[in-house]
């Protein structure tokens, strides 16, 4: 039968089919071998350096855990692992032949269904008695791309990153509302804010024949008539502003947009805006007014002195961000539209300026901003769709902005996320830990850490961080905290064998004198600028080890796996660990 390097259910580069077929004909199959090797405690693997490197630059492999395997056949494979490292690479073995492990971890697990993990050298984090402490705070990602996950944000090498550490804020509790991001309207670029009306073009400057919009400036005509002032509209970065200056009580300027036609459906039609109010001066009114072929009109306001709660109410004072979406039908007027001709706004009684940041008038459905949670009239947590809003609002998740077909391509300006950095979401790298003997009878296992805190800098994102909390999760805790310290202000990470070098602030107890389940404060005062570190001593029993250290179906530091395409990504990691390809071994697992 004829092998397949493209496993079933994963689909391979051209190059990396090629490789695994390949090696599979250079490395047959052989059953004599199969009782062999490292899994049945034969012989050893040494990891190597390039025969080009000095001593001195030789690679550390101390978190590397290389997965080699006995290639079997594709549905029949006998994995073996190799143990921990310290130590440097080894001359002793030439590049075939570390080609050739790092190809058998290659091929076996693509080939093979299921495979073990190497336990006991990551952290079970959902463990009842392995705590997970987290700081609390605040982050500003400034553009959010539609392929982005939470927390993504944009390197200042323009390369896309993802925060290390940080997951939305918990819930305060299961009745109230929790809208841990926040977004504004203005600050959201989609198509559809600027596709009305959709058969409009325009010609550029090479002559090209490109869509246009009612946003563009290029169509409007303006009336100064009516007052002793002046009216503008101009264009600010894909948005279109009106503003009325040096205007008198009695006073009316207008601009005019005429450049499409509704005739069917007119009652159907949604009103839609996005605008910032940049001015509005006492007794200015500002007037949307949806005009017909008969002169019939619809009128919404921007007006101080209106009802906020109405339908035709776009806004009662300045601000960013203001939301409007009302069907033409249900407005004043609304019954008696007939073939739909244009679009006046006017500003009237003294000065406004307001920038229109999305603009449409012929889709018969609402823009949908997310959901979100409150608590309505009968006291009861509801979810509902955001319609209307003013200024920064909270959605749940962002996936419910972009899983509707007018956001899917949405580009956010700016979104700002409630966070928590939780030492169970950190890279392998900032957590360090060794268990030892204790020399005790009723614990006999002894757990020293050090949980490493460490924040990037980037043009495009801020954080700043409110309170670091723990939670003591023993019952007696002073039977066990034996020591616990923290660090702030530092310039690099702690290593467990570095820790007499560090100037440790004591909590121990804060620990001892606290009670099971407990959220104890470690600092009120945490700086996003310098490393803070956890330092702890703990006792465990023997079997409470083996738990704080299961990592059957967790990810890298305990958290729970993404499933079979996360362990086919894992099995590629570990390869290109192997090989020195560090970033593009993250790229595969996600880290």
């Amino acid at each position: 039968m004829t092998e397949r390097a493209d496993p079933y259910g994963i689909h391979l580069s051209e190059a990396a089919r090629d490789y695994l077929t390949a090696f599979r004909r250079r490395f047959p199959r052989q059953d004599r071998l199969e009782n062999h090797g490292l899994a049945a405690g034969n012989g050893s693997f040494q990891p190597m350096t390039d025969t080009n490197d000095t001593d001195s630059d030789a690679q550390n492999y101390t978190n590397v855990n290389l997965e080699a395997a006995h290639y079997a056949a594709p549905d029949s494979i006998a994995w073996t692992f190799l143990v921990r490292t310290d130590g440097k690479l080894s001359r002793d073995v030439g590049r075939r032949a570390f080609m050739a492990a790092a190809g058998a971890t290659l091929a076996a697990g693509m080939a093979g269904g299921a495979a073990a993990q190497s336990g006991g050298s990551q952290l079970n984090f959902g463990y009842d008695l392995l705590s997970d402490p987290w700081i609390t705070g605040d982050v500003t990602v400034e553009t959010h791309e539609p392929d982005f996950d939470a927390f993504d944000y944009i390197a200042d090498d323009e390369s896309v990153q993802s925060l290390a550490g940080a997951t939305l804020a918990d819930r305060e509790d299961e009745d109230t509302p929790h809208n841990p991001i926040r977004i504004r309207g203005d600050l959201i670029d989609i198509d559809d804010y600027r596709r009305f009306p959709a058969d409009l073009t325009t010609t550029n400057s090479d002559d090209e024949e490109v869509d246009a919009s009612a946003l563009d400036a290029e169509f409007w005509t303006t009336d100064e008539s009516g007052s002793t002032g002046t009216i503008s509209v101009t264009e600010e970065d894909d948005a279109l502003n009106i503003a009325a200056t040096g205007q008198a009580a009695g006073d009316t300027a207008t601009a005019t947009f005429s450049d499409f036609t509704i005739g069917d459906g007119e009652q159907r039609r949604v009103l839609q805006l996005v605008a910032n109010v940049n001015e509005l001066a006492a007794d200015a009114v500002v007037s949307v007014r949806v005009v017909d072929a008969a002169g019939n009109e619809v009128v919404a306001t921007i007006d101080s002195s209106a009802d906020s709660s109405a339908d035709d109410v776009i806004a009662t004072a300045q601000g960013s961000g203001h939301i409007f979406q009302t069907q033409l039908g249900d407005m004043p007027g609304g019954p008696d539209l007939d073939t739909i001709e244009e679009v006046v706004v006017d500003v009237s009684e003294a000065d406004a300026d307001v920038t229109f940041h999305g603009f449409n008038l012929e889709s018969s459905s609402r823009w949908q901003f997310g959901n979100r949670e409150r608590v309505n009239s009968d006291e009861e947590l509801v979810t509902e769709t955001v319609y209307e809003q003013t200024g920064w609002f909270g959605i749940t998740e962002l996936s419910t902005l972009y899983d509707t077909d007018r956001f899917a391509n949405a580009v956010l300006e700016e979104v700002r996320y409630d966070a928590a950095f939780r030492v169970s979401e950190l890279p392998s790298s900032y957590v360090e830990f060794e268990f030892e003997d204790s020399g005790r009878d009723d614990y006999s296992r002894r757990m020293r850490y050090v949980y490493n805190f460490k924040f990037p800098s980037a043009y495009s994102l801020s954080i700043t961080l409110n309170t670091w909390y723990d939670e003591v999760v023993f019952q007696y805790p002073s039977d066990r905290y034996m020591a616990m310290e923290v660090a702030t202000g530092l310039s690099e990470q702690v290593a467990l064998d570095g820790t007499d070098d560090v100037e440790w602030t004591s909590r121990t107890s804060t620990y001892t004198g606290a009670s099971e389940g407990d959220d104890i404060e470690l600092s009120g005062t945490p700086s996003s600028d310098s490393v803070l570190a956890l330092h702890g001593d703990v006792l465990y029993r023997g079997s409470e080890e083996d738990s704080a250290t299961s990592s059957a179906a967790m990810g890298p530091t305990g958290r729970e796996g993404g499933g079979l395409l996360s362990t086919w990504l894992g099995k590629i990691g570990a390869v290109l660990s192997a090989l020195g390809l560090a970033g593009l071994a993250n790229a595969f697992r996600g880290s």
